[in-house]
């Protein structure tokens, strides 16, 4: 009650000091300005004001040191800011090497924006061709140990998917899926397309498929691919679909760009895939015109046998079809699809060679295509194990085709290596007809050394392979066949010295097919 009553008087006073006509004096307004200095001198000996006074000094340093940091790096992070908003606009300009310049100085002046300006400078970099750079950035953002930048993890997603096949490292394979996973499947043809390619490195034709028909639409390159996985899945009309619809984007791409090897390639492989073989003839004409030293030649020779396989279902004489064989070999002797098809003339059962020997005489009578025929009956002789009627045909093919020794070379190896049923003493007879013919050929001595290893002859494969080696591209393979051959004579030494040249051509052989990736478009 004292308490109410002691407030009451309080109110009461201030109402009346502070009632309507004082509002209109000036010693109102002078007791308020006054009012500071008067309370300062009434409590000037009194401890709580020394206690303020005192206390001022922390209280500015309080309040005035957060806001001198804060000016003082205020204008280097309008500066860091002011970089970034240029380096953004050079990428949008394509001037990539003033952004790099200036996403640097961002990372150096300002922890912030470090993360952001990292990615942008990766991206910045590959764009640039210093995929290297790049993909360490990328790393740095994104690692294999935790997950990391969601848009890091993807544009290696995407880059590691460019590369990967089932030939690829398993630490390879792994790698992609675990950027893939930590992006997740958002159903974006890109990373549909990643993800179509890592089931693709598995052989899960079936998710593969899947996955690359949801981007196929989007990257239309796609549809070559999908192509060749639905003919492996027992799909062919789809998988016609799919290379019509590749052809067509292909056609479209190859007639804005006439110079491009790589297009014109798939292109011509495509058609032939769809039976407009002679559309891929005339592709192919025009891309030798103009790159005479491109690879027409073996994509000739496939047209060719792409003819004689549809011939062949056509009741067409053998004669005709051993011309389109003849002209597949004409361009490129060493095509396997066309020595597999010659061979397939001279493995036949020996019971059913008697109509096959009648018909191959007939085209060496009617002098079409006598030489492929001789070399087919020369074989037909052999498997019904008459020697001399073998070698007499092999000769007449020899002196009727002037480059019969490099097919009789390359049927030797086909026969030595067939994993299924190789025939080493049928290669050793066609070897050895060939190298006497051409004695020094290092192509022609490296075929007779890999069958005398086969044969496990080790003293005559290491006088042809040793002879060879100077001359023969592959040395990788050359040096391994020599190091197993050491192996069995006993010689550590030399052996060990093989296998580490063996190593060393299969880096230079690395380093060259990398460099050429590199510096595609």
């Amino acid at each position: 009650m004292k308490l109410f009553k002691k407030l009451r008087r309080e109110f009461e006073k201030r109402t009346r000091y502070f009632r309507w006509p004082r509002f209109l004096t000036f010693g109102y307004y002078w007791t308020i300005l006054w009012y500071p200095i008067n309370w300062f001198i009434e409590n000037w000996r009194r401890q709580r004001l020394w206690d303020l006074v005192l206390g001022l000094p922390a209280l500015i340093g309080l309040v005035g040191i957060p806001v001198f940091v804060a000016k003082a790096g205020g204008p280097e992070r309008s500066i860091s800011a002011d970089y970034f908003a240029e380096a953004k606009a050079a990428i949008a300009a394509n001037q990539l090497e003033r952004a790099e310049f200036l996403l640097t100085r961002v990372i150096e002046q300002n922890d912030a924006v470090k993360p952001d300006a990292h990615y942008q400078l990766a991206l910045v970099l590959e764009k640039d061709g210093q995929k290297g750079r790049a993909l360490q950035l990328f790393r740095m953002l994104a690692p294999e140990t935790q997950r990391g930048n969601r848009e890091a993890h993807r544009r290696l997603a995407m880059m590691l998917a460019e590369d990967i096949s089932s030939r690829s490292d398993v630490e390879s394979i792994r790698s992609l899926h675990w950027h893939l996973t930590c992006v997740g499947d958002d159903g974006t043809p890109d990373l549909s397309m990643a993800w179509g390619r890592y089931y693709l490195a598995l052989r899960d034709l079936k998710k593969s498929r899947e996955y690359l028909l949801k981007a196929a639409d989007v990257h239309p390159e796609l549809w070559q691919t999908l192509g060749a996985i639905e003919l492996l899945s027992g799909l062919p009309s789809s998988a016609v679909t799919s290379y019509q619809r590749s052809a067509d984007y292909l056609s479209t791409k190859l007639s804005e760009a006439p110079g491009d090897q790589r297009t014109r390639v798939d292109y011509a492989t495509v058609l032939i895939k769809v039976g407009r073989l002679d559309d891929a003839k005339r592709i192919l004409e025009e891309g030798k015109l103009l790159n005479p030293e491109g690879p027409w030649m073996n994509m000739m020779a496939s047209v060719m046998v792409a003819y004689h396989d549809v011939k062949s279902t056509e009741q067409t004489p053998l004669s005709e079809l051993l011309g389109y064989l003849a002209q597949a070999l004409n361009y490129d002797p060493n095509h396997g699809g066309a020595l597999n098809r010659l061979m397939a003339y001279a493995t036949a059962s020996v019971d059913g060679n008697v109509d096959l020997k009648t018909i191959l005489a007939r085209v060496i009578a009617e002098g079409k295509q006598p030489a492929l025929a001789h070399l087919a009956m020369g074989n037909l002789c052999w498997l019904e194990k008459n020697t001399d009627q073998a070698m007499f045909h092999f000769e007449r093919a020899m002196e009727l085709r002037e480059d019969m020794a490099v097919l009789m070379n390359n049927m030797a190896w086909l026969l030595a290596t067939d994993e299924r049923k190789p025939d080493l003493e049928r290669a050793m007879v066609l070897a050895e007809r060939a190298l006497k013919e051409r004695p020094t050929d290092p192509s022609f001595l490296d075929t007779r050394g890999t069958i005398y290893k086969l044969q496990k002859n080790w003293n005559g494969a290491l006088n042809d392979l040793e002879k060879a080696l100077p001359g023969i591209r592959n040395k990788a393979s050359v040096h391994t066949k020599l190091s197993e051959i050491y192996t069995e004579l006993g010689m550590k030494e030399l052996a060990e010295q093989h296998q580490i040249l063996a190593q060393q051509e299969e880096q230079k052989k690395g380093q060259k097919v990398r460099a050429v990736n590199e510096a595609k478009p």
